[in-house]
């Protein structure tokens, strides 16, 4: 059995923050959505697929791997084996990334994977559409604000 509980927000929020105190106090695995979406990011820069190719984008989803390990307290992204955990950070990921994650077929496939790796974990998930899409009934909802 598993327990989810889902963080969303506005950037700015916090949702890392709170998701990384409240894991560390419930010992809980954590997920930041939006890092798997700058892994695809990534992929699609290394390998120069262009953001209008829907059918190379649909195939290289299908081989596309993403993980998630914690190492020394640190949470680190692999892409295809690789560790990509600054790469994903970059300005170039920055400027394309939102880009990237309004593609259909992208976020059908990373919330397919979201969930899978959900699957009997205890886990805290932050990110877009979490709440309302990828976890509609996660054990705990939470919304963050920013405070203005």
């Amino acid at each position: 059995m598993s327990f989810i509980v889902a963080i969303d927000g506005p950037a700015g929020s916090g949702k890392g923050t709170i998701t990384k105190l409240v894991a560390e106090k419930l010992g809980f695995l954590t997920m930041d959505t939006g890092a798997m979406y700058r892994c695809v990011t990534v992929d699609f820069i290394e390998k120069d697929i262009k953001l209008e190719e829907e059918l190379k984008i649909q195939e290289e989803l299908k081989k596309i791997k993403i993980d998630m390990k914690n190492i020394d307290g640190l949470q680190k992204f692999f892409l295809n084996g690789k560790d990509v955990s600054s790469k994903i950070r970059t300005k170039e990921v920055d400027s394309l990334v939102s880009q990237v994650s309004h593609i259909v077929s992208v976020r059908l496939a990373m919330v397919y994977l979201q969930r899978k790796l959900a699957e009997g974990k205890n886990m805290i998930m932050e990110g877009r559409d979490i709440c309302t899409y990828v976890f509609p009934n996660a054990d705990v909802k939470i919304y963050l604000e920013v405070a203005s």
